[in-house]
């Protein structure tokens, strides 16, 4: 049975060549809608920050609607990235090369449906008026996690001589977050939270709630940006039960550029896993280093939890029915310290210190945790390293712009998101926060009195006001 799951995953990751085409439907939801039955039953929705949006059908429908209903969202949140991580005054633009990957190296591992689906996003885009993406756009993007892992090859093919060629500096991303069940929870159930960490200015328009209810597999609900037909963030639970966030490992440089990308892989764990230990097969399947992470994995229909740290050839896996597992882009594992370089000893890092109170906060809430608990613990403000409860780049929720080991970085946890068993199964349930877990806004006129040398972020960088935690399901914001 495993040797037959290996086989015919490998098929519809890579070899699959159908073609799909939409189907209409007769039935109008909102005004936006009418006239276009690629449009039928999709919407979009905004509360408290948040944009929610609800897609259904064929891949090439919810596509469609995916570019057209978040067509102003995908134009900024792309100009964005562009600007601020890809653009370079001593190399110039670097977007061609992302692009020339995504065709070289990254198309041709990407499934049909997923194809389709990124062809109906440019096709939505197209038709709400946005002329200037391509496909090749749209690839790149999805792929931003990937690119790193082809940048060599696609260098040393080009210029045989010139050795190693450095990609663009990315503004690291990060994450505090956790996972508990059994006797670590006040009733039994999972929790489960996660809050975000990046630049303001490059990612701070990945405040998009997406339900997407396709025609084969599960449903799926996941944070991400418009244009991503996966979640990045990664906040991701599927109408099988699962619920699932991760945070990245750091300096994981171990690649496999022949493995599936990882933002494939993501998707389809989600859409067509309903059980721990197949979205642990389809993770660990011929994976190309890119993006390693500590994913944190609940099953709402067993209470079981696992943490999977996951690198190119290397992982380790956790597994529990009772307990409590805290991630904070900290290597643990014998696996993945084996392709790092990070030093995991240096009492002085994020990673280490933030490991160290998720210990704390693990002794001090066991047995209470439930979704209060874990807001409150993403909003966490205590350094262990200096000892002081004060916001910076050592605590759960980051602040970056407040740390001069940072050099005041406008950078941090931008969100905060909570949920149980009982919210994610079935109705696909949880409370978000954009903004600071804590609460406490970043007002960008404010920042840049004091550090004016972040100045040529303006075009992108914007306030993160104090918005209220809001309830989400799969229909949308319940609160109002």
């Amino acid at each position: 049975m495993k040797k037959f799951f290996v086989s015919l995953l490998c098929i519809i990751l890579i070899l699959s060549t159908c073609t799909l085409q939409a189907t209409a439907h007769t039935t109008v939801t909102t005004k936006a809608n009418k006239g276009n039955k690629l449009l039928i039953r999709a919407y979009r929705l905004q509360r408290n920050g948040w944009i929610f949006v609800h897609l259904e059908g064929n891949p090439f429908q919810i596509g469609f609607q995916h570019g057209y209903l978040l067509a102003d969202n995908i134009n900024i949140s792309w100009s964005a990235a562009i600007y601020v991580y890809w653009s370079e005054e001593e190399f110039g633009d670097w977007w061609y090369v992302a692009r020339d990957i995504a065709r070289l190296y990254i198309w041709r591992k990407v499934p049909a449906e997923y194809r389709v689906e990124m062809e109906g996003i440019v096709a939505g885009l197209r038709a709400a008026g946005y002329k200037n993406w391509d496909i090749w756009d749209i690839v790149a993007f999805n792929a931003w996690a990937d690119i790193e892992a082809y940048w060599d090859a696609y260098f040393e093919k080009k210029r045989v001589h010139s050795g190693f060629i450095k990609p663009p500096s990315m503004q690291s991303k990060g994450c505090s977050a956790f996972i508990a069940t059994g006797e670590a929870t006040a009733d039994g159930q999972i929790v489960i939270g996660h809050n975000t960490w990046a630049g303001y200015a490059g990612d701070s328009y990945w405040n998009v709630i997406f339900h997407i209810k396709p025609q084969k597999g599960y449903e799926i609900l996941y944070q991400s940006t418009g244009g991503c037909i996966w979640s990045g963030q990664d906040w991701i639970m599927n109408s099988a039960g699962l619920m699932v966030c991760e945070t990245t490992l750091p300096e994981m440089h171990v690649y496999n550029i022949e493995g599936i990308p990882i933002f494939v892989r993501v998707r389809y764990a989600m859409q067509y896993t309903n059980n721990i230990d197949d979205w642990l097969k389809v993770m660990t399947y011929k994976g190309n280093g890119a993006y390693s992470n500590e994913w944190l994995i609940g099953d709402a229909k067993t209470g079981e939890i696992c943490s999977l740290q996951l690198g190119c050839y290397h992982w380790d896996i956790e597994r529990t029915f009772s307990g409590f597992i805290g991630s904070c882009n900290y290597p643990k594992g014998p696996g993945v310290r084996s392709e790092t370089t990070y030093n995991w000893s240096d009492p002085t890092t994020s990673g280490y210190c933030r490991y160290q109170r998720w210990l704390q906060l693990n002794k001090t809430y066991y047995g209470n945790i439930d979704v209060e608990i874990g807001k409150l613990m993403l909003s966490d403000h205590y350094d262990v390293h200096g000892g002081t409860e004060h916001p910076g780049c050592r605590t759960l929720c980051g602040h970056e712009e407040e740390c001069p080991k940072e050099d005041y970085y406008p950078s941090g946890a931008y969100d905060g998101k909570v949920t149980n068993s009982s919210l994610a199964y079935p109705n696909l349930g949880m409370w978000g926060r954009w903004g600071h877990p804590c609460g406490t806004p970043f007002i960008v006129e404010e920042f840049l009195k004091e550090h004016p040398e972040y100045e040529w972020q303006l075009p992108y960088l914007r306030d993160l006001p104090t918005n209220d935690w809001t309830l989400f399901d799969k229909t949308g914001p319940l609160q109002p």
